[in-house]
């Protein structure tokens, strides 16, 4: 039997191990599927939604111009306020496209997307990679990202981390991925679902978590994942 997310939570909270191994049969078909719905997502936002958001804040701003400067026309203030509506609409698609599935990880490979991911945190956090492949099974790249994504959310907006490690070793056939920090025990209210996250991610790539928590040592995310032979992303 499975731990819920809740009670996983409830463990870590009291520095207890917490292991949780995927054993369905039709996980990695639901991997695979996860992982390119999250692409199609993504694409469908930067090649449709965004695209057309450019095009029409080029042609606000074109009208704009066309305006001219007079203080007195209506027009112009309310161009004005729809370029900036526009702005903020394309900024807010750029992110959300960005949180499914980032480019650099698509065009990269897991590694500089989590160096991206590192750099992009508001505490330090080193990245490990130790692997000698470039690419992965774009499955495995996709739930591994955001299983490193939710970790350091974790540690740092939900248990007030001022640091944190994360380490990418290859043994054998699988991989093994770290996430430690230096705070403990979760508070926020965030603390059950990003739980949730990593434990799906994890058993959707029919791997083990194990997620311990000690006033001493801080919070360490530990997952253990098979990495078929497939074809890369």
């Amino acid at each position: 039997m499975t731990a819920s997310s809740q009670s996983i939570a409830e463990n870590v909270t009291r520095g207890q191990d917490v292991v949780r191994k995927g054993t369905d049969a039709a996980a990695r078909p639901a991997a695979d599927a996860a992982a390119e719905r999250r692409r199609q997502a993504a694409r469908l936002l930067r090649d449709g939604a965004q695209e057309r958001l450019v095009s029409l804040l080029l042609g606000l701003r074109m009208a704009r111009e066309q305006l001219g400067e007079a203080p007195s026309t209506a027009a112009a203030g309310l161009l004005d306020d729809a370029i900036r509506d526009a702005e903020t609409a394309l900024a807010q698609v750029r992110e959300v496209a960005a949180g499914l599935c980032p480019q650099v990880l698509q065009l990269r490979g897991l590694g500089p997307a989590v160096s991206a991911l590192a750099a992009a945190s508001p505490v330090p956090v080193t990245v490990t990679v130790r692997s000698g492949r470039d690419r992965l099974p774009r499955a495995v790249e996709t739930h591994v990202y955001f299983l490193i994504a939710e970790a350091l959310a974790h540690a740092v907006q939900d248990s007030g981390a001022s640091r944190g490690e994360v380490e990418l070793t290859h043994i054998g056939s699988g991989l093994v991925v770290s996430v430690v920090s230096d705070a403990c025990p979760p508070r926020g209210a965030g603390a059950d679902a990003r739980m949730g996250a990593m434990t799906e991610c994890v058993t959707l790539l029919e791997g083990t978590l194990t997620v311990t928590c000690s006033s001493a040592a801080g919070t360490t995310v530990r997952a253990v994942l098979p990495v078929p032979a497939g074809r890369p992303a």
